[in-house]
């Protein structure tokens, strides 16, 4: 039998197991169901978006909370909606954010002794994942204002952004290729299944088998970023390597990204956010009036785009079935033709997680 999760409270979502793939595991095949959900209950948004903070927040403390616990936060969720007053003192959850606060309190005094010597803390981290890029390794560091060209032994080629620094080793091991980024550069790594290619940064690690995409990680800026040109590659935290060499690699670790998609990485609140990328290219050069539509249904519309760009869309294929447009979009970005998309056909978009979402409330039949 079907879940009506339409009844369902924050308690009983947080315990739902489709939930938590979606939430704590990543789960694409959850992701879909759930973004889907949403899109055809936009009234639940709320409900799922505090269900779903709720988890994440559980997640990032590596808090195991027994289902006691889990009702009587989801109880005090409820209290403070309807105005019941709950004692600050015997709040579980005033419990729960004092300990996280004692956790951060300790990671915060640690991380100002360890960010004391910079160039200490970056030699201690490659040593730990990476002994041949921590023992006289070639370094090539930028100071013109030019992109410079790097070639490696490999045939990969690293396009170095001013004010960046590249680490490398003269000749790369039997099992991996591994180089280490303070700055920015663009990858075209050549493909070799055997031996996956790591870009290591101060805070996240890129690992490929053969693509070409961009990092940018310097060590002013609140975030570092990874953004996809082609191919796919997995992003991890810099200390979850070591759980993906020994095999214990599951959505919880990494973050997967595909043509057009890119992730960000706060170092503050230790949080990837996964989207699209500023200015989507075209994977291939479209054919011919690709993009020139005669009442074409709108499914087939958003069919091309999802080919020439790479980007899942989704959206409710029953509510939008009376829908075709007429419209030459040729030689016009992607958001400009979605935008042109959505106002003719009285949708609205938006991007969730590396993906186009389409609401709409579908097309009226003359």
């Amino acid at each position: 039998m079907e879940t009506d999760y339409r009844a369902l409270t924050m308690d009983e979502l947080t315990r739902d197991e489709r939930f938590r793939e979606w939430v704590i595991r990543r789960d694409p095949t959850a992701e879909h169901f759930w973004l889907t959900w949403l899109a055809d209950n936009p009234d639940k948004a709320g409900n799922i978006q505090v269900a779903r903070a709720f988890l994440m927040a559980l997640e990032e403390t590596e808090t195991a909370l027994p289902a006691e616990t889990l009702a009587q936060l989801a109880d005090e969720v409820v209290a403070r909606k309807t105005g019941r007053v709950v004692s600050l003192w015997h709040s579980t959850a005033v419990r729960v954010a004092a300990s996280v606060l004692l956790v951060l309190g300790a990671g915060y005094v640690a991380y100002q002794i360890v960010n004391q010597s910079p160039d200490q803390t970056i030699q201690a981290q490659l040593r730990q994942i990476s002994p041949a890029l921590a023992d006289q390794p070639v370094e090539q560091t930028n100071n013109t204002v030019e992109v410079q060209t790097i070639r490696l032994e490999d045939g990969s080629v690293v396009q170095l952004d001013p004010n960046s620094t590249l680490q490398y080793p003269a000749h790369f091991s039997a099992t991996n290729r591994e180089v280490y980024l303070r700055g920015k550069a663009f990858f075209s790594i050549a493909r070799n299944p055997k031996k996956p290619f790591w870009v290591y940064t101060r805070t996240v690690s890129t690992q490929v088998l053969g693509t070409s995409f961009w990092v940018s990680a310097f060590a002013n800026a609140p975030q570092a970023k990874v953004e996809v040109k082609a191919g796919r590659v997995s992003v991890y935290r810099l200390s979850d390597v070591e759980k993906v060499r020994q095999g214990q690699r599951n959505e919880r670790v990494g973050v997967i990204l595909t043509p057009n998609q890119q992730v960000a990485y706060n170092e503050t609140d230790g949080r990837f956010v996964k989207t699209v990328v500023g200015q989507p290219s075209q994977l291939t050069p479209s054919r011919q009036n690709a993009f020139v539509f005669d009442e074409t249904p709108v499914a087939n519309v958003f069919a091309q785009l999802e080919q020439t760009y790479g980007l899942p869309v989704l959206y409710d294929a029953a509510t939008l079935k009376n829908c075709y447009l007429t419209a030459n979009l040729t030689g016009l970005p992607m958001f400009d033709q979605l935008t042109l998309i959505c106002k003719i056909t009285r949708s609205s978009y938006e991007l969730v997680d590396g993906q186009i979402v389409i609401h709409s409330t579908g097309c009226e039949v003359n």
